[in-house]
């Protein structure tokens, strides 16, 4: 339906401006202003720094704008053109775009920047490699999981109904709103010394470290509960029982534990590379990105609350379970 089309076009039409825009100052001829000096350009350090003060200085290089993956300039618009080359194969299969391809869009990306010839610092690696380690284990899951032949099955329908042109423009949308959502860790390992931060000083520090704890925990989190998960599935099927609910383990406290997993992930994202975004329009893009895939996973909360209400509604212990759950985060 029309009114189903314009939110995706307005966002598409966003996102493009967000990524064109944050992307600008990389290209060749462009004008930058207020960057840091070159390392060599800068003052001695003062004598009376502490000897801690002078080790912090040493790993955190000045922000600069020229690292390249294999002579490939590590920018918003390259690792946007390896979201894209990622995703493509949704072109002969549909779900791929927003399922398998979400995972290898992110890890490819990560995989791109961390592979930069940058000299960055400890946190910002652990912070891609958080992102590479969530989408590699979220493809290989979502292309082995037993019951994906069912899936398949289901979206037959939704394979004819979008011919090349309508999977472009899916495609595009989905590979942007995947770049944006890769605006933090890109930030991060382009700009580890925190160069014209529009987070203040202060707060860099805690940001960076919590939002490392937070996202490495929602890896965690969401490897129990997709764990759990398919071996409730496996063993209802060896032992013939008809398919019920899991309400055990994390699913005891919400109803869906990996897409809680998966917000602490981008949440504790953003926090780790907020003190690397330098201007408005890219903290714009890095907000979008994860607004969106919030957004994304609100939606699906309340679409599978409702195909399992349908199914197990009139179970007096499936309404308990509902009432003392939360739909992401847990009841207190």
């Amino acid at each position: 339906p029309a009114h189903r089309r314009r939110p995706m076009r307005a966002f598409g039409c966003v996102a493009a401006i967000c990524l064109l825009a944050s992307a600008r100052a990389a290209l060749p001829g462009a004008k930058v202003t207020g960057l840091a000096a070159p390392a060599s350009a800068l003052p001695a350090a003062p004598a009376h720094r502490s000897s801690l003060e002078r080790s912090v200085a040493s790993i955190l290089p000045v922000h600069a704008l020229t690292n390249t993956a294999l002579g490939v300039p590590v920018t918003e618009a390259t690792t946007f053109a390896v979201s894209l080359l990622a995703t493509s194969p949704g072109f002969k299969d549909f779900v791929h775009f927003f399922s398998t391809g979400y995972g290898l869009s992110m890890a490819a990306m990560a995989t791109f920047a961390m592979s930069s010839t940058m000299v960055t610092t400890p946190a910002a690696l652990v912070h891609n490699f958080g992102c590479a380690v969530h989408g590699g284990r979220l493809a290989h899951f979502v292309a082995t999981r037993e019951s994906w032949k069912s899936r398949d099955q289901r979206l037959q329908e939704l394979e004819k109904n979008y011919d090349a042109k309508k999977r472009a423009k899916v495609w595009i949308a989905y590979s942007a709103l995947y770049a944006l959502m890769f605006t933090p860790c890109l930030a991060h390992i382009r700009n580890p010394a925190f160069a014209n931060s529009v987070v203040p000083k202060p707060f860099r520090g805690p940001m960076v470290a919590g939002g490392l704890v937070i996202q490495w925990s929602g890896i965690l989190v969401q490897t129990l509960a997709d764990n759990a998960k398919q071996a409730h599935k496996r063993g209802l099927r060896e032992a013939g029982k008809r398919d019920t609910w899991l309400d055990k383990g994390l699913y005891s406290k919400t109803r869906h534990p990996n897409y809680l997993g998966e917000a602490m992930v981008h949440v504790g994202s953003l926090l780790a590379g907020a003190p690397a975004l330098t201007g408005t329009l890219q903290a714009a893009g890095a907000a979008l990105g994860t607004a969106g895939i919030s957004f994304s996973l609100l939606a699906a909360v309340k679409k599978y609350d409702a195909i399992a209400s349908k199914k197990y509604g009139r179970d007096k212990r499936y309404k308990e379970w509902v009432a003392r759950t939360g739909g992401i985060l847990p009841k207190i």
